[in-house]
């Protein structure tokens, strides 16, 4: 009983005490991503009843979620990593977030092996088909990689990655939180070999979907993860050079000849194709491109869009082209800043957690910098699904097919936003003097 007590007063000095004004923008942000939404579907029908339970229904719903669940869960039972402990568990029992972790591994090998029964649209032949009816006709290799990435629960199909990125961001603050309790935040093996083990089995499950993309996602929220964390400048030095591998990596595939079978494996064609301009992806890129140039400076008006009729995917992967196709420059550049306050109001929350300067020792002060940890992964995950989309849309970047948060089309991807959004509601409230 004393547990159900303490868990309410504490859930109402949250709700007292958190900074609810955060979700002022999504909110505004999500609006304009229903009107993406209904523009591109026929007028003669829209099913507004299904778009008001995925757009509106479960984002509120996993909102809730993420609010109510209290962040000390997730360290309850902690993973310590000093000589003589057991990984998996220890005194005090399994880790809920190794749990996590493992829960989202099998989540990918039941995307990549399980759900044959799938289906996905597809454009050129006007209907759904499975994997097996796909590979009967020997093509349509990107419909068929796509059903690796995604299942289909109670009728809503949603890609894992974006359950599977949560997951991991929880697992890494985890991590992170143990790792500064043990002191292990400086020059030692345990600095540079758990995080790459925490990584290594969700990479190598993407792998095989394959998903290169969301690996990059995935090994760029693990280093922005550890490079927030207080540590010595000599630390920095080796984790900054260690961003100069993707681009050593992209530059080397853009110097391999066109008819080299590595340039046709899924993945690595796009980022071959951004340095060639042609090529899977990149004409995409060049669309969205071309469609930006025709909305100019004032745009062609709400409505009077094209490419969101035209380019498969326009919704999720090019948001940012139909607003700017639609809008133009004058009222996307409002839209961007916007964008990046949203994203310093996360990441000053994060700050704002009031951390003891010590080693934290007791539960509460653990408890308090796991919370911190979450709140950078939460404001990370938001940052690079802003920059990632944009990037692609103006071909600064190659294509990854990332979505806008907030704005691009319901569904999996606006829930998890908003269960991310609670959590950080419910963070917020630790930046009171109180919670020291």
């Amino acid at each position: 009983m004393n547990f159900v007590y303490d868990y309410f007063s504490s859930l109402s000095e949250k709700a007292r005490y958190g900074k609810w004004q955060l979700l002022f923008l999504p909110a505004l942000f999500c609006v304009i991503g229903f009107y993406i939404e209904i523009s591109t579907l026929s007028a003669t029908y829209i099913p507004f009843k299904s778009l008001a339970v995925k757009s509106v229904l479960f984002p509120l719903v996993f909102l809730f979620i993420g609010f109510i669940l209290p962040v000390s869960l997730w360290r309850r039972y902690v993973i310590r990593f000093r000589s003589g402990v057991r990984v998996l568990w220890n005194r005090d029992g399994f880790s809920f977030a190794f749990l996590l972790l493992v829960f989202a591994v099998f989540l990918l090998m039941v995307a990549i092996w399980g759900g044959s029964a799938d289906k996905i649209y597809v454009v050129g032949l006007g209907g759904s088909y499975t994997a097996a009816e796909l590979k009967e006709m020997g093509k349509y290799q990107n419909e068929i990689v796509m059903l690796k990435r995604q299942l289909t629960i109670a009728g809503m199909t949603f890609q894992v990655g974006e359950l599977v990125k949560i997951f991991f961001m929880i697992f890494v603050a985890k991590m992170l939180t143990d790792m500064r309790s043990n002191e292990q935040i400086r020059w030692c093996k345990e600095f540079f070999l758990l995080p790459f083990l925490a990584f290594l089995p969700i990479a190598f499950m993407t792998f095989l979907m394959p998903n290169y993309s969301m690996i990059m996602i995935f090994a760029l929220l693990l280093f922005f993860m550890i490079y927030v964390q207080k540590m010595e400048y000599k630390l920095r030095i080796p984790l900054t050079l260690l961003l100069v591998i993707p681009v050593v990596i992209a530059f080397s595939i853009s110097k391999l000849d066109a008819d080299d079978s590595l340039v046709n494996v899924h993945g690595v064609n796009r980022i071959w194709a951004f340095f060639h301009d042609t090529g899977p992806g990149s004409d995409q890129q060049n669309e969205a491109l071309q469609a930006m140039q025709d909305g100019g400076i004032i745009g062609k008006g709400p409505g009077e869009g094209t490419i969101k009729l035209r380019l498969f995917g326009a919704r999720n992967d090019f948001a940012f082209t139909i607003l700017g196709e639609e809008l133009g420059f004058w009222l996307m550049f409002p839209i961007i800043i916007t964008m990046m306050g949203f994203l310093f109001a996360c990441f000053w929350v994060a700050a704002g957690v009031k951390t003891s300067d010590s080693v934290p020792k007791n539960r509460e002060e653990k408890a308090v910098l796991l919370a911190q940890n979450i709140a950078w992964g939460i404001a990370i995950i938001f940052a690079l699904n802003i920059f990632l989309h944009i990037g692609v849309n103006l071909k600064v970047l190659p294509n990854t097919g990332q979505p806008l948060s907030f704005v691009s089309s319901g569904g999996a991807n606006l829930a998890m936003n908003f269960f991310l959004m609670g959590m950080l509601v419910q963070i917020s409230s630790f930046s009171r003097e109180e919670w020291k």
